[in-house]
């Protein structure tokens, strides 16, 4: 499969990059960090504004699956993810690619209580931002048409972590979170990015949100 990852300079991008080519995919890297993607090693490697609709159709023609993965540390509002997503849902049809996945966040995921633990206090203040924004980037996607194969990847709502793979994941097909038998919801960006690329593998979670965690 030929896959086009935006945003393997940053560390969930780049997972999901090393990930996909190490099983043997033709991978695209897009970034903004030259240097970074050059580490990256046996990818094609392209530069792209992941806003610029234009930019992004070039980038990811000749494709077969478009991978986001973007986030913005440069300010309060985190307003590039949802215009990230919005070029990317308008590049796919330039470019003849039809299949989007997003690696989102996990902010806006759902409570024993029904509510979206983001609104909830104690809900840590420097991720509240970005949280609303990935939400709005989910929006986006459940409005799209038909045609765009898409699917959404929400990680657990705090306990994400830089790490390698260790395996024993589930995934769980709504908008709660994947949890073990005590009720704990937590990850590696490793096997995160392992998740992602089994449901462009093996397609179950087409035009929905899934989740994934550790379990048992």
């Amino acid at each position: 499969m030929r896959i086009a990852v935006i945003g393997a300079s940053g560390w969930l991008g780049g997972a999901v990059a090393r990930e996909a080519a190490g099983r043997g995919h033709a991978v695209t890297a897009i970034g903004r960090d030259a240097h970074k993607l050059a580490t990256l090693g046996g990818m094609t490697v392209a530069a792209a504004d992941a806003t610029d609709v234009d930019s992004i159709a070039a980038a990811i023609a000749d494709n077969d699956a478009v991978v986001l993965a973007v986030t913005d540390r440069s300010g309060p509002d985190r307003s590039v993810i949802p215009q990230a997503a919005q070029a990317v849902i308008d590049a796919l049809g330039r470019a003849d690619v039809f299949r989007l996945a997003m690696i989102g966040g996990g902010g806006t995921l759902l409570n024993e209580s029904g509510e979206r633990f983001v609104d909830q206090p104690g809900f840590p203040e420097q991720h509240r931002a970005e949280a609303l924004a990935q939400g709005e980037a989910l929006a986006l996607l459940r409005a799209t048409p038909e045609s765009v194969d898409w699917t959404y990847l929400s990680p657990p709502p705090e306990h994400l972590t830089p790490g390698d793979k260790r395996g024993g994941y589930v995934v769980r097909d709504d908008d709660r979170p994947a949890t073990d038998n005590a009720g704990e919801s937590a990850i590696s960006s490793g096997d995160l990015a392992a998740a992602l690329v089994d449901e462009l593998e093996r397609p179950q979670f087409t035009h929905r949100r899934f989740t994934a965690a550790y379990g048992s």
